[in-house]
């Protein structure tokens, strides 16, 4: 490919106006008119589960949910576009379950293909990136083309479903090929919203699908629901991970989504497996050595196993996740102990905040941060003394709560009470917003109000050295003084003498 092709590639598309607009909106609502006509069809069918059409009828609210936002708070970007398109498509054809054979539904189901495949290639910013993602929505129309033949009865083949999922994944390939090359925090931040989705949903759809192949026979009615269930939420995960993505919201808070994700889904499947081992093991001691069947006793003492090792299991994986998903978090609770021992050696205030308000900063987002001791202003991280000065003397800029950026204003919308010095001096910790101005999160809060206790005794030391210090200096210059004058009575005396 050359130089001009490359640089092609690269550009952005451009946003929707004039006529492609009006299409487009007159598309959305006529993808909005028939979500609504499938979903009223469903209710309307007395042959459905009233467990299924409840989750049908939930998740075709939250899918038209999302694509109205999307519409209305991005109404010419394109990627947008395409995903409400497909969310709307969804919509349709997700009403009828999962082994819906007519063809009309089938029809929307490979439109909708098409519209997510190529806007997973253009995500976010419409950008082919890598080079060959053209050429991977080129094969996205074409497998687009098979699956409609297949439709109309044209062609007896049954290789649009693998073909489908293999364009999906090389298009979140693509995702990550863009996460890897990705300069922005923030749009890093987005692919790392969308990897969520994209993960929990489409896990949550495979398991749906590969359940319902599995059970073809007919079976109990409960098993029909849970994949059912699975099927619905994973559309909605989807659907709700492009949505946080795109409107940019709270983008700093998807690593403690993904951890908090984690922790429960390994917390889970340790709790059952130690429930299911025990219970079996307990099983079978008692048949071996008590010679009878144990029963219900087996199942309430698996609990109790479960029950006491539920703590230690579950912080042996927060930590995990932590060091996996937060590692700004993690390292910053390390470091900060180590940092403080080594800045004792030579205790000053100033040395403290200097290596410490950079650290919080870096660890939990926040733009900018101080310290204030006795309401005074004594060091500022990432913005001017003068600047931080002025938001200390406007009171409605500090507070516990999330505040409105001001703009050309400094604002510490969180203050952290370090604590109260032997000297008597109550210190202050401040912390601005995040980049997008929001607050920072309860995890990013607890670990900064984990090394409060150090950095308060770190703190008292300095300031009691520097107390010291000072009283060594007053009594140094009145000594110097003194001597001063004793020198210039005695000059005195040997002039008169």
């Amino acid at each position: 490919m050359n130089g001009r092709a490359q640089a092609a590639v690269q550009e952005s598309l451009p946003p929707l106006s004039g006529r492609l607009l009006l299409l487009y909106r007159l598309a959305w609502c006529a993808l909005a008119i028939g979500g609504i006509l499938a979903s009223a069809f469903l209710a309307a069918q007395s042959l459905t589960h009233p467990a299924v059409l409840a989750l049908r009828l939930v998740k075709s609210t939250v899918l038209i949910f999302v694509a109205g936002i999307l519409l209305y708070r991005r109404p010419q970007d394109p990627v947008a576009a395409l995903l409400s398109l497909a969310f709307l498509t969804w919509t349709i054809t997700s009403s009828f379950g999962l082994g819906t054979v007519g063809a009309l539904p089938q029809l929307v189901d490979r439109g909708r293909f098409l519209l997510f495949a190529v806007a997973l290639l253009l995500f976010p910013e419409g950008r082919w990136h890598p080079s060959w993602t053209p050429f991977v929505a080129i094969a996205s129309v074409g497998v687009f083309g098979l699956g409609v033949a297949e439709s109309v009865g044209l062609l007896s083949t049954r290789l649009f479903l693998p073909l489908a999922v293999i364009c999906v994944l090389v298009a979140v390939v693509s995702l990550i090929f863009r996460y890897r090359a990705a300069e922005c925090y923030a749009l890093r931040q987005q692919l790392k919203w969308v990897a969520l989705g994209l993960i929990s949903g489409v896990g949550l759809i495979l398991c749906a699908r590969i359940g319902t192949a599995l059970s073809a026979a007919p079976g109990s009615a409960a098993k029909a629901i849970l994949w059912e269930a699975m099927f619905q939420l994973g559309i909605m995960v989807i659907a709700l991970g492009f949505l946080v993505s795109l409107l940019r919201f709270r983008l700093f808070d998807a690593e403690t989504v993904i951890s908090r994700s984690a922790v429960y889904a390994a917390l889970t499947v340790a709790v059952v497996a130690t429930f299911g081992g025990s219970e079996a093991a307990i099983e079978n001691l008692g048949q071996a050595y008590l010679g009878m069947n144990v029963g219900s006793i087996s199942g309430a003492m698996a609990a109790a196993v479960a029950a006491v090792m539920l703590k230690p299991i579950h912080e042996r994986i927060s930590n995990w996740a932590e060091d996996q998903f937060q590692p700004d978090l993690a390292q910053f609770k390390r470091e900060i102990p180590e940092l403080l021992a080594r800045l004792a050696v030579r205790p000053s205030t100033a040395r403290i905040a200097a290596g410490v308000l950079p650290r919080i900063n870096a660890a939990i987002h926040s733009t900018h941060s101080a310290l204030t001791l006795d309401g005074r202003l004594i060091a500022a991280s990432g913005v001017s003394l003068a600047d931080a000065e002025l938001c200390l003397m406007s009171s409605d800029l500090i507070g516990d709560s999330p505040l409105q950026q001001m703009p050309g204003k400094v604002a510490f919308p969180v203050r952290l009470p370090v604590g109260v010095l032997p000297l008597g001096q109550a210190v202050c910790l401040l912390l601005g917003p995040r980049p997008d101005g929001t607050s920072c999160a309860r995890e990013d809060l607890d670990a900064v109000r984990s090394i409060l206790p150090q950095l308060h005794d770190a703190l008292a030391y300095a300031t009691a050295h520097e107390a010291i210090e000072r009283a060594n200096r007053r009594r140094d210059k009145r000594v110097r003084r003194q001597f001063t004058a004793l020198q210039e009575k005695l000059s005195a005396i040997e002039a008169r003498l």
